[in-house]
C-alpha cells in the first residue's frame, strides 16, 4: 500500500472507418460513433482520460502499431479502452479482418487488418483492466431466401445498409448462413487461442451489411453503449457486457447479436 496513491489513468484508442477507396462501401456513422464515445468518454474521465483516434485513410496498420508503445507505458492499475466501428470481412479461409480505405472487400487479406493486431494493443501491456469494443458485421454471403429476410426486417426498421447487399449468393461457392455466421462470431471473439487478459465485446451481426439506424444517427451497437452511459452513473464490465446484449437484439430484429469473451469477468472492474 503506497503512501501515497497513484494517479490512475484512462486510456481510450478509437478507431473509425466510414470512407472507402471503394465508395460503395462507405457507411455513414462510424467515424462519429467513435467521436461521440470519445466525447462521453471525456465527460466521465476528466483530466484522467488519453484519447487517441485514427479515422479512414489515417487507419493504417502501421499508426496501430505506434500506438502500443505509449500503451506499454501504462501503469498497472490504469483502464485501456479500444473501440473500432466499421466493416468486419472475412477471407475464404473465415480469417476475420478490419476495414482499413484500401482494403479489398472482395480479399480482406489484401490491405485489411487482422483481428490479431487489434488483440496485439493490448497483449503484454502493464495496464490490467483492458476492454475492446467492436461495432462491425462481417460481410459473407448468404442465401438468397435469408437475403430477403434481412432486406424486410432492415426497411421496416429503418436500418441503412452502409455496404451492397447482392441479389443472391452464388450457390456453387460454399457460404455462411446467419446462425452459421453468428456462430463463427462467437468462435472469434469467445474462444480466441492467445489471451490478452481482455474484454471483448463485438456486434457480431452476421449480415453483408453494417447495421446503421438513420433515426439514432449511430450504429446500434455503439448507440446501446453510449445509451448505457448516458443511463448508469456507474457500470462494471459485466453489467455493459448485459445490458449491451439485451439492448442491441431488439431495435435489430435480431440482426445483430453481441458476442463478447468474458475471461476476466472475476476480476469485475468498474468501467466508468
Amino acid at each position: 500500500t503506497p503512501q501515497q496513491k497513484a494517479k490512475q489513468k484512462v486510456y481510450f484508442i478509437g478507431l473509425g472507418m466510414d470512407r472507402f477507396a471503394n465508395a460503395a462501401y462507405n457507411l455513414n456513422y462510424s467515424v462519429k460513433d467513435i467521436r461521440d464515445l470519445a466525447a462521453k468518454m471525456k465527460l466521465r474521465y476528466g483530466d484522467m482520460l488519453e484519447t487517441d483516434t485514427l479515422f479512414n485513410e489515417n487507419l493504417t496498420p502501421e499508426n496501430i502499431r505506434s500506438l502500443k508503445n505509449k500503451l506499454l507505458a501504462s501503469g498497472v492499475n490504469d483502464r485501456v479502452i479500444v473501440a473500432y466501428s466499421g466493416h468486419g470481412l472475412l477471407s475464404s479461409n473465415y480469417d476475420y479482418y478490419l476495414s482499413t480505405y484500401r482494403v479489398n472487400f472482395d480479399k480482406p487479406e489484401e490491405n485489411g487488418l487482422p483481428y490479431e493486431a487489434l488483440e496485439d494493443l493490448l497483449d503484454s501491456i502493464p495496464a490490467r483492466q483492458k476492454l475492446m469494443l467492436i461495432d462491425a458485421c462481417h460481410s459473407g454471403e448468404v442465401d438468397k431466401e435469408e437475403q430477403l429476410q434481412i432486406t424486410r426486417v432492415a426497411d421496416s426498421l429503418g436500418l441503412s445498409r452502409g455496404a451492397r447487399i447482392t441479389t443472391g449468393a452464388d450457390t456453387t461457392k460454399p457460404h455462411l448462413g446467419l446462425n452459421n455466421s453468428f456462430e463463427l462470431m462467437q468462435h472469434t471473439f469467445v474462444n480466441v487461442g492467445k489471451g490478452t487478459g481482455a474484454t471483448v465485446i463485438s456486434a457480431s451481426a452476421g449480415t453483408q451489411f453494417a447495421l446503421e439506424r438513420g433515426d439514432l444517427k449511430n450504429g446500434v451497437f455503439t448507440f446501446c453503449i453510449l445509451e448505457a452511459m448516458n443511463d448508469n452513473s456507474a457500470m462494471t464490465v459485466s453489467q455493459l457486457k448485459n445490458r449491451v446484449g439485451r439492448r442491441v437484439t431488439d431495435p435489430t430484429g435480431g440482426l445483430q447479436k453481441p458476442s463478447s469473451r468474458g475471461e476476466t469477468l472475476y476480476h469485475d472492474w468498474r468501467v466508468w
